[in-house]
């Protein structure tokens, strides 16, 4: 678990991989571990983000030997 320390909305993809994403938003948030980490937000919950909003950590499984953290906006 964590907060939303900040948060960009991404329009042009920084790699062609990425553009049937587009737009996407990427979330800094802090992590009740004292980390802070950045990840793609997962859901609808962009147009509720705001500064210190709960958020959980969830695993995106990309292909058989990739997983991926992203975050989610908590209940």
């Amino acid at each position: 678990r964590g907060t939303v320390h900040s948060w960009t909305v991404t329009h042009h993809p920084f790699h062609p991989g990425f553009k049937q994403d587009l737009p996407y938003i990427t979330v800094t948030a802090d992590l009740s571990a004292g980390v802070r980490l950045q990840a793609p937000l997962l859901g609808d919950g962009g147009a509720a983000l705001a500064l210190g909003l709960a958020v959980v950590v969830e695993f995106a499984d990309v292909d058989a030997s990739l997983t991926l953290p992203c975050l989610r906006l908590a209940d």
